[in-house]
This record gives structure tokens, sequence and C-alpha cells, in this order.
């Protein structure tokens, strides 16, 4: 399942061709029918399991620091850092909402659980810093918690424009004011 992710991540849903993905995965065709059934359907399985990982990723980030501010201090300077890494791939579901879900609905709704997801990470974060006092008691959080959602995806779209880091950094650093 790694390899068809590296596949998919690499060239897009529409570029992958079911050889790239036996190549890939060391398999045969009948292989990869007889377990997946066709290629949309692996790229929806593998699209769940990214959800999980990026989920568990962003977890454990905000996990890792005492502070919820620093947790989503860290988190943002980490997609910083890959969207600045002209070798690091990106993400696969915001390469994909991108690509297909306009015209997909199984990819839109994947695309909406990982946003809903992360907002929610991002609201329990913001919940635990305010009670901790690292956040105005009169801040909408659960505004807060959208912003820093999208913000992020709007990160890891602008790093396909431009690797800067500078850039990247400065809209991180814009979205992060916020937390004052």
């Amino acid at each position: 399942m790694n390899a068809a992710t590296r596949v998919f991540i690499e060239f897009g849903y529409e570029a992958t061709s079911i050889q790239h993905l036996v190549d890939a995965m060391g398999i045969n065709r009948a292989s990869l029918y007889d377990t997946y059934g066709d290629k949309e359907t692996l790229f929806l399985e593998v699209l769940d399991r990214y959800d999980d990982w990026a989920y568990a990723e962003l977890h454990a980030c905000l996990e890792a620091q005492e502070s919820k501010v620093e947790g989503l201090r860290s988190w943002f300077y980490r997609v910083v850092e890959q969207g600045s890494n002209r070798r690091h791939p990106g993400c696969l579901m915001v390469n994909s909402t991108v690509e297909r879900a306009l015209r997909d609905e199984d990819c839109a709704a994947r695309a909406a659980r990982n946003f809903r997801r992360s907002e929610e990470a991002y609201y329990g974060a913001l919940v635990e810093a305010q009670r901790l006092g690292e956040i105005s008691e009169d801040r909408n959080l659960r505004a807060l918690a959208r912003f820093l959602a999208g913000t992020i995806r709007g990160i890891r779209v602008s790093a396909k424009a431009t690797g800067d880091y500078q850039t990247l950094k400065d809209i991180a650093d814009i979205a992060l004011s916020n937390l004052n």
C-alpha cells in the first residue's frame, strides 16, 4: 500500500497507470484487480490510509509540546519545511482534492472528512491553549480552527507554485499571529 501511495503522490490519480502501480507494488495486474477491483478503489483505499496517517502525524506533533500554541507552531513550520523541500512530494490529500474533488464525489467526501478531522485537532489544541491562558478568552476558537485548517492547505498548494521557504514561512507566521 505504501508503494501505491508513493505512485499516486508522484503522478496524481489521472497520470497514474495500472503499469505504474503493478511495477511499484511488485504484483501482477491480475493480483491488483483481484485485491482492489480497479484503480479507483485502490486510490480511495490509499486516500483513507493516508488520511489516518496524516491525522496521526498532526496529533503526534500537537501532543509533543506542552504548550498547545507551540504544538501548532511546530506543525505549521513542519509543513513549511516540507513545502520548501523540492524533493518532498507534497500532501496526497491536498493534491487529490485539487485534482479530483470537483468531479469525484468519493474523493470530495474524503477531502471533507480530512478537513473536519484537522479542524477538530486544531480546535482541541486551541481549547486546551485557551484553558491554559495561552489564548485570549474572547477568541472564536471554532473559526480560528477552520482558519488554521484552511491556511495549512493554502501553504501546501502555494508550495507547488513556489518552494520558497520565506514565502511559506511568511504565510505561516501571519496565520500563527492570530493565536496571540
